[in-house]
């Protein structure tokens, strides 16, 4: 059997274009009455490794140019850096040009790396385990810096098998929401069914009339 040998490592800065920080409270807190309303994307987004897109929170802004520094382009990866959990996704096409709040971190890569791939990568339990180790709360909350993101040494892959790993998680991402999806609509009629039939509303399950 051929021996495994294993990548050589780089710091995540050397593989990043920019790792920057979301919007500060203070910031937000000087949306107007009027203007041009731009989504904030948050934690509670980040939902078993990808940003739910549903009830993502906005602001109103007078010049968007202002808050430019703060805004994500497709396929940069958010993670946490304040809270109770570590999470990552990737951000997709249809949320570019979104806020970020400051309680998550950005990293923007440059284009010899799949962020699909990063964003794995920083949810598994070696990965965690380093940055909880460096962590500067001394409670359950979660306290990164873009120079603590910035020194996870990554295995550097080449492109073609980065490529083809992403590609499996991504058909692994989609085979598994959509076996949630199909399980939570089942629950859904079995109950609707259950409670049809106490309130007496369909026939009866034997093809009986009401």
């Amino acid at each position: 059997m051929a021996a495994i040998i294993p990548y050589n490592k780089l710091q995540l800065s050397c593989i990043a274009e920019k790792i920057f920080h979301g919007i500060s409270p203070s910031r937000r807190t000087r949306a107007v009455a009027s203007g041009k309303r731009i989504p904030v994307i948050n934690v509670k987004d980040i939902v078993n490794g990808r940003i739910n897109t549903d009830g993502i929170d906005s602001i109103t802004v007078a010049n968007h140019k202002d808050f430019g520094r703060y805004t994500v382009n497709v396929g940069d990866i958010a993670i946490t850096c304040r809270g109770t959990l570590l999470k990552s996704a990737v951000v997709p096409e249809k949320l570019d040009g979104y806020l970020i709040a400051s309680n998550l971190i950005v990293i923007r890569l440059k284009a010899n790396f799949e962020p699909l791939l990063l964003s794995t990568y920083l949810q598994s339990p070696e990965v965690q385990k380093i940055l909880l180790a460096n962590s500067r709360s001394s409670t359950m909350q979660v306290a990164f810096t873009i120079a603590d993101i910035g020194k996870i040494k990554v295995p550097v892959i080449p492109p073609e098998t980065q490529k083809k790993l992403s590609g499996l998680i991504e058909i692994a991402e989609n085979y598994y929401n959509s076996a949630i999806e199909a399980a939570n609509i089942r629950r859904e009629i079995a109950y609707r069914i259950t409670l049809d039939c106490f309130h007496e509303n369909i026939p009866t399950l034997t093809g009986g009339e009401n």
